[in-house]
């Protein structure tokens, strides 16, 4: 969609497993949260001598559908997506003894951020304490879960330490990759601003078209603004997504302000066409940064791959039930069995 294109910056996101820890709180404690199995209860297996219940195995496998979302799931598909499930609990084991052995401390100021991120997810404080109460979660454990995983994630933090990318490896990645990841279609440099109502947006192109500053205008109307550019720092929009109520842009000429755009019932925009851009490769001081974000998050991913791995392998883990876990492998496929 183009409303996405013009609502988002690229971002190079940091290693997702990093962020998993404090997702899983939103997952437990958000909307939606607190699922139980319903059926009977036994251990299905012991990691570092604790007892892993079959309805945690089920609760985490309940969670991953719903991120999974359309993504149809087999029957096949379960042991494997168990075995996630308990390796997930597995590492999180291991990284809450490695907190604890490294005296890692999480701030009463760190812990109430992560609340008040949830809180947000419910329309009043008071919805939220209404849902607390109905879902019988309790407020001191619920705080007791959000610093065991933040103290995780300052473990992974620690890990990692500080990734250097270099120069040379900046240089190295465009030059093999500017032709697959760095060409640009043409297309146009525009500024937009979104709005609730068509009286918002028809207010704020009244003033821009009488001359006053584009950042002025959204400035004094900021409280009806969804979403902008600053006049600064206009974003780049291909001619291939000027479809449906954006193609009037294809026409429009520079320098000039669009009318009223009803993109969604929800979104009204206005858009000024800035200057056209010609097909091209961007250069590399255009995409240096980005692209150290990228190699740097790479390397943070692999250096924690290899920490989980070490986690797994000095965590002693016994199998109760091994028919719910996918079979091991035979010793003439290579891999290690227990």
């Amino acid at each position: 969609m183009l409303m996405n294109k013009l609502r988002t910056q690229v971002k190079w996101i940091m290693a997702a497993i990093v962020v998993i820890f404090v997702l899983s709180i939103f997952l437990m404690y958000g909307p939606g949260g607190g699922r139980g199995t319903g059926s009977k209860d036994y251990a299905v297996a012991e990691v570092n001598g604790n007892r892993i219940m079959r309805s945690q195995i089920e609760s985490g496998l309940a969670e991953m559908a719903e991120q999974a979302q359309n993504t149809q799931i087999t029957s096949e598909d379960l042991p494997l997506l168990r075995q996630n499930v308990l390796d997930s609990i597995i590492i999180e084991t291991a990284l809450k003894k490695e907190a604890k052995e490294k005296n890692i401390k999480v701030t009463d100021e760190e812990v109430q951020k992560i609340i008040a991120q949830i809180e947000s997810q419910f329309p009043t404080k008071e919805a939220f304490m209404q849902y607390m109460e109905q879902s019988g979660i309790n407020e001191k454990k619920m705080k007791e879960d959000i610093s065991d995983r933040l103290a995780q994630q300052k473990v992974l933090e620690s890990v990692v330490g500080e990734v250097v990318v270099s120069d040379d490896e900046v240089t190295k990645f465009y030059e093999s990759t500017k032709d697959l990841f760095f060409r640009r279609p043409a297309g146009y440099n525009v500024n937009f601003a979104s709005f609730g109502t068509k009286e918002q947006a028809q207010k704020a192109r009244d003033q821009i078209l009488s001359g006053a500053q584009w950042d002025k205008v959204l400035e004094g109307l900021s409280s009806d603004v969804r979403n902008s550019t600053p006049y600064g720092k206009p974003t780049f929009v291909a001619e291939k997504d000027l479809t449906g109520e954006m193609k009037v842009l294809l026409n429009l000429p520079v320098g000039k302000l669009s009318p009223l755009l009803s993109v969604t019932s929800e979104d009204v925009l206005l858009v000024m066409k800035r200057s056209k851009s010609p097909e091209r490769v961007l250069s590399l001081s255009e995409v240096r940064g980005e692209i150290q974000k990228m190699l740097k998050a790479q390397r943070e991913r692999e250096l924690q791959q290899k920490f989980f791995q070490e986690l797994k392998a000095n965590t002693p883990v016994k199998i109760l039930d091994p028919s719910i876990f996918p079979a091991p492998k035979s010793p003439e496929s290579g891999d290690k069995t227990e």
